[in-house]
């Protein structure tokens, strides 16, 4: 409660007590007259009280208050005041304007402190406005550095997962998880990727809600080539009424109206794009696009990554000269393909090759010449192998070709398909043409061995008896 609440209810208390006591003064007094002694006295207290009173209706009510209250207090005092002495009369009367002096002042002090304290409550009111706005914009502000700190904290997780992740396949899958956590709501994620020797991108992972579209181009549209022209992320807020872009009939019908997009780029070359589309417009904002742009760093490294390790892995197990599998990376596959077989029941054949005469070829045509036989030789095989079949440069001249699910007679007739191959294709040297022959030796598993190293041996034993025949022959059991 404020002072200047308290002084409002001196108003009915003022009243009251003038009240209280003109009615004592007009009616009490005069009752006294006959029984009280020195009556005057008592008349005396009684109007310096209501001079009090007065004074307090100056305070109270102001100036108009004050003045009605000091003319009724005279009106009803005219008669008592003419019975007491001239100078308890002058005393009164000094009383009564004394007291509405005083009266007067602390009133017009009183509105001054009113004003000011209004003055000071609309000060202290805007002050407690501009804290609470301040209040609300720091509450928004840690609401959105929080959900910053959760991106971050997921952009964080996703580069630990990209870290462990070898694999091209792993990392889209690792990618696409962690752009779904980040970016929610109506969200459709996309990524493309750029095969070998393909100038447009292909859709590899898409991820879209129940309510959205699948994604019409699977090779991409006019915003994706702009990325890919410009090598730069994009931010388009309405689709619709973008200046930069004339949407085409085949993305009309799509259900996005923004969207942002990332190149994957890695030493200058384009390897992806990372998309992210929403139905609603002026869905993304900078903050989005900075955070898809370092998802999208991660991803460009790791996708680099992924191609090194499968590059790494590739000449490790393949040979460079013909790009065929080495011989320990053969043996550990024959050896998996042994106990698959032995696990179903299957069959498979094994073809040694050995190419006739060639320490001769070399002598007389040089190693050059050699490489050039043994690489169109290592092309003859691969063309000839079905999925699941392995080719491997078992050591200088010789090949090994390992059929899967074959009989007898599909392996001799593959042997003798390559055998004529072989003779028929020539190598040109020095501007002539060479021709060479390959002597063929076919082991069947189970029939012939039903261990690694013994369908090998009896392979090359076969291998051996053709070239005992004659060479560019074929023998089998």
């Amino acid at each position: 409660m404020t002072p200047f609440t308290k002084r409002n209810l001196l108003i009915p208390f003022s009243t009251l007590l003038l009240v209280g006591l003109l009615y004592g003064l007009t009616r009490f007094v005069p009752a006294l007259k006959s029984s009280v002694q020195h009556l005057e006295f008592i008349v005396l207290a009684l109007m310096i009280m209501l001079s009090i009173v007065v004074m307090l209706f100056w305070v109270s009510v102001g100036v108009l208050g004050g003045l009605v209250s000091l003319l009724c207090a005279l009106i009803f005092l005219y008669k008592p005041l003419t019975n007491l002495n001239p100078y308890y009369y002058s005393i009164l009367i000094l009383a009564f304007f004394l007291s509405s002096y005083i009266g007067h002042q602390i009133a017009k002090k009183t509105v001054v402190s009113s004003q000011k304290h209004k003055v000071t409550m609309e000060k202290v009111n805007e002050d407690i406005n501009l804290v609470n706005n301040h209040l609300k914009n720091r509450k928004a502000e840690i609401s959105a550095m929080s959900e910053k700190l959760k991106s971050l904290l997921k952009i964080k997780d996703t580069a630990d997962k990209l870290s462990l992740t070898l694999s091209t396949d792993e990392v889209i899958g690792v990618v696409g998880e962690s752009v779904r956590e980040i970016f929610k709501d109506n969200d459709r994620v996309s990524i493309y990727l750029f095969d070998q020797d393909d100038s447009d991108p292909n859709l590899r992972y898409s991820f879209k809600p129940d309510s959205r579209k699948p994604i019409a181009l699977k090779k991409g549209g006019i915003f994706e080539r702009w990325v890919i022209k410009n090598m730069k992320s994009l931010l388009v807020k309405d689709a619709h009424n973008d200046f930069r872009f004339s949407i085409e009939d085949e993305e009309i019908g799509d259900d996005f109206v923004s969207l942002i997009s990332k190149p994957l780029i890695s030493e200058s070359n384009l390897l992806g794009i990372l998309r992210v589309d929403n139905t609603a417009e002026g869905k993304f904002t900078q903050h989005e696009l900075r955070m898809l742009d370092i998802i999208g760093e991660l991803v460009s490294v790791a996708l680099d990554n992924a191609k090194l390790y499968r590059q790494t892995e590739e000449l490790a197990i393949k040979d460079s000269l013909t790009g065929l599998v080495v011989h320990r990376y053969f043996m550990e596959r024959l050896e998996e393909e042994v106990k698959r077989a032995h696990l179903s029941g299957s069959s498979f054949a094994l073809l040694m090759l050995d190419i006739d005469s060639f320490k001769d070829f070399n002598d007389q045509h040089g190693h050059i010449a050699g490489d050039i036989v043994l690489k169109k030789i290592a092309k003859i095989l691969i063309k000839k192998a079905s999925a699941g079949d392995i080719v491997c440069r078992y050591g200088g001249e010789e090949f090994v070709f390992v059929s899967l699910n074959s009989t007898r007679k599909e392996a001799m007739q593959l042997a003798e398909e390559i055998r004529t191959e072989i003779e028929a294709s020539p190598v040109t040297v020095r501007r002539e043409k060479r021709f060479v022959t390959v002597s063929i030796g076919v082991a069947m598993f189970p029939q012939d061995a039903r261990l690694r190293d013994d369908i090998i041996w009896e392979a090359d034993k076969f291998m051996y008896k053709a070239k005992g025949k004659g060479k560019n022959t074929i023998c089998s059991k």
